[in-house]
């Protein structure tokens, strides 16, 4: 997948849901992002997005997304996504609310900011 600094942020925001905290993400040279919280990625092929903790987001030729550490997305009929595991529970949600800003259950907000699309943050609201 192309890197995209706000997708890194948000797979950032699933990957950190049960202890999140306020971050920025910026894009680096020769092809990754990183965050202020740790978390760094890059493409390792077409349709992956690894992070440096080990968990790879993989899209299929359909769209969906599955993340390696066995989140799943759901799609409902009010916009959220959601990011559930094995057994079906919900880890956190996220719905997009405007151009390149997304809500997330846990009540933070992810955007891109920069005038080159190369950073996002991630804040409580």
């Amino acid at each position: 997948m192309p890197m995209n600094v706000l997708e890194v942020a948000i797979y950032a925001m699933v990957l950190t849901a049960s202890q999140p905290k306020p971050y920025e993400c910026v894009a680096v040279q020769p092809e990754g992002v990183n965050c202020t919280n740790g978390l760094a990625a890059t493409a390792s092929s077409p349709n992956v997005l690894a992070y440096n903790t080990g968990v790879q987001i993989i899209k299929d030729n359909q769209g969906r997304v599955r993340l390696s550490n066995g989140l799943n997305t759901h799609f409902d009929s009010s916009a959220w996504v959601s990011f559930k595991d094995k057994s079906g529970q919900t880890a956190i949600s996220v719905r997009k609310t405007g151009p390149y800003r997304f809500k997330f259950s846990n009540g933070f907000i992810c955007e891109i900011i920069g005038l080159e699309q190369d950073m996002a943050r991630c804040f409580k609201s």
